[in-house]
């Protein structure tokens, strides 16, 4: 797949568009589609956003477009001391721009991160900024996806 050269004004908005408040679903589409009055669903949409049901709106990019195409897990564990270790740890990592998903685990790491890149050498650039913060640490590299979705089956 081939790269796209981005200008800062392309960046600039790729950047703005993928947070959470600058997106909006198109409720007229919405309600034509699922034959539910629109007062409806804008109503339940308020609903859901308050309730913390949608985390909110946001475009979801190709990396593979924009040169961010090298995706990486680290796996890690850590020896926690107190009891609000877990979630300073995971706060840490979660704050490594690269890193796109923390998660706690139960088995034999204790973090998995996902992180997405240009390349092997910006991945070196980064993967220690994980290690250093793990007590033990492991990764992969993810060379092909076959689904990469932000999708929940609600049924």
């Amino acid at each position: 797949m081939q790269e796209i050269k981005l200008n800062d004004t392309d960046k600039k908005i790729l950047n703005l568009v993928q947070d959470l408040d600058m997106c909006t679903p198109h409720l007229t589409k919405l309600a034509r589609k699922s034959k539910i009055p629109l007062s409806t669903i804008k109503s339940k949409l308020e609903k859901f956003q308050k309730l913390g049901v949608i985390k909110g709106y946001g475009a979801i990019l190709n990396g593979d477009k924009i040169g961010k195409g090298f995706v990486a897990y680290k796996f890690g564990g850590k020896k926690f001391k107190r009891e609000d270790d877990l979630d300073i740890y995971g706060k840490k990592l979660a704050s490594i721009p690269e890193v796109q998903e923390v998660r706690f685990l139960v088995g034999e790491w204790d973090y998995i991160t996902k992180m997405r890149v240009k390349d092997e050498k910006e991945y070196t650039k980064i993967a220690p900024k994980i290690a250093i913060m793990l007590d033990g640490c492991k990764g992969v590299i993810s060379p092909k996806c076959f689904k990469d979705t932000h999708k929940i089956l609600v049924d």
